[in-house]
């Protein structure tokens, strides 16, 4: 009867193990209901893994999100500097693309808000907002990082009216991570020493 029962106890423990594992995997779990343009590729289709899985590594986030752009007419990728380790350093403009095609009258006008002689005559209902979304400034806070990847699939791909009225009516600038050589140096211990079992022994390490 003892047996049956540890036997019993651990077939549960395992398959809330696979369940968790096969939720977590999945895109539904970041984004339950939300259709994706096929054309577009995943972080799991590009990296091999889900995000969530693994600590993206930052060349491994660079690689997808160049991919990303290449990909979506949402988003527009330019490298706008380098790290101390020489990595680089990301913009994504991230609108619809009807936006994308007046970026520049888009700056001016939101230049001309700052002076008071020229900001009365705008249009500011039909101004897009612009925002600024900058991820994982220090290098042991990787789930910034990890973010957004997820954010920019979700901008470049989703397909429904919610995200396109967003796009409409607002530019996004992500900055994907702003310290890479941390970013970097984090997911390589941190997936080195990961594991099913914790390991309490420091001298493990």
């Amino acid at each position: 009867m003892q047996i049956r029962s540890v036997l019993y106890f651990l077939l549960c423990l395992l398959l809330g193990q696979v369940a968790a594992r096969g939720q977590s995997s999945s895109l539904d779990y970041y984004f339950p209901g939300i259709a994706f343009d096929a054309r577009i590729p995943s972080p799991q289709a590009v990296l091999g893994f889900h995000i969530g899985e693994w600590h993206l590594s930052h060349d491994q986030q660079v690689f997808y999100l160049r991919q990303l752009a290449a990909a979506s007419d949402r988003i527009f990728l330019e490298e706008y500097g380098r790290s101390h380790e020489n990595r680089p350093l990301l913009l994504l403009t991230v609108t619809s693309p009807a936006n994308h095609r007046r970026l520049e009258e888009i700056r001016r006008q939101h230049l001309a808000l700052s002076d008071p002689e020229n900001s009365a005559d705008l249009p500011l209902d039909d101004m897009p907002v612009v925002v600024y979304q900058g991820y994982s400034i220090h290098g042991n806070e990787p789930s910034g990082g990890n973010a957004a990847v997820l954010m920019a699939y979700y901008l470049a791909a989703a397909q429904n009216a919610g995200v396109e009225a967003l796009l409409d009516e607002t530019v996004v600038l992500l900055d994907p991570c702003f310290n890479p050589d941390g970013f970097q140096r984090f997911a390589g211990w941190v997936n080195a020493y990961r594991g099913l079992h914790l390991n309490g022994d420091a001298q493990s390490r």
